[in-house]
């Protein structure tokens, strides 16, 4: 199947200096479970919340800069809080991948340090922290960094009850003035039929130097007539040098020649497109 990239030109987006997104996961036991969403992070159930959950700067190089983060303990008991900095990517599914400090090649928190690394937390109580960077002077910094400051409590352990912990975090993204580009296309499309419909998949790459989140459609084509256009998942998220897979389901096609046009919105000055012939035998 050929496979042609595009793109279109359109008014470039506005880019949001700082935005909030719920970053959680609770620990049961052996199991691990992350919830990503729009306000400020709070581990459900358990009453501890982090502020802020997600912060963009921009930072020159050869600067210190101090991040005060606060972890507010809203439960009737207290707790023990663990702090500690991770490097962190997403897959082309979606799930985040945690690695120590400095594993990545755009690690922020490689430069960071936190005080203090522990600490009791009262009932109803606020504790403030503080995130430090030392970003090196180097010319050859360019674009965006990024690392998560993860708070973890101490497993509670009662009679009877399956011990747990929660933790929580801040995302930080900081980038170098000046030196962020915002780019990506598609660079591979993928159509089969499927028992309960056509199977449709878009990769997405990011050849920026920031993250970016997707927007899109997928239109399919007869004859140059559309006979279905599908919507994508929103705000998926693509971190620096990342890719995405992306994948939809159409209605079942009679058989014959299509065309498969896929149209996605990264959040820079144009729009990129592919598309794909595929027959339905």
């Amino acid at each position: 199947m050929p496979f042609i990239a595009a793109g279109r030109s359109r008014p470039a987006a506005k880019w949001l200096g700082m935005k909030m997104h719920r970053l959680v996961s609770g620990l049961v036991a052996a199991l691990a479970i992350i919830v990503l969403g729009t306000a400020a992070g709070e581990s459900a159930g358990v009453g501890l919340d982090v502020t802020p959950a997600k912060l963009e700067i921009a930072i020159p190089p050869g600067t210190f800069y101090n991040i005060p983060i606060t972890i507010h303990n809203s439960s009737a008991q207290p707790t023990h809080i663990l702090a500690s900095m991770v490097d962190f990517g997403v897959t082309m599914n979606g799930s985040y991948v945690f690695e120590r400090p400095g594993t990545r090649p755009y690690s922020l928190m490689r430069w960071a340090t936190i005080n203090p690394q522990q600490f009791d937390l009262a009932p109803n109580s606020t504790e403030q922290v503080r995130l430090s960077l030392a970003i090196p002077k180097n010319k050859h910094l360019s674009g965006e960094y990024a690392g998560i400051v993860f708070f973890t409590t101490r497993p509670t352990r009662r009679a009877g009850v399956v011990a747990f912990s929660a933790r929580i975090g801040t995302k930080i993204y900081a980038t170098i003035p000046g030196t962020v580009k915002i780019d990506g296309a598609i660079v591979k499309m993928f159509a089969a039929a499927r028992p309960q419909g056509e199977i449709y998949r878009v990769m997405f790459k990011n050849t920026g130097n920031a993250h970016v989140y997707l927007h899109g459609q997928l239109q399919v084509q007869r004859s140059g007539q559309t006979v279905e256009q599908i919507a994508m998942p929103s705000e998926l998220l693509v971190e620096r040098g990342g890719e995405r897979e992306i994948t939809v389901t159409g209605k079942k096609l009679p058989p014959g020649p299509y065309q498969a046009i896929a149209t996605i919105d990264y959040g820079g000055k144009s729009l990129t497109g592919g598309e794909i012939a595929f027959s339905v035998h």
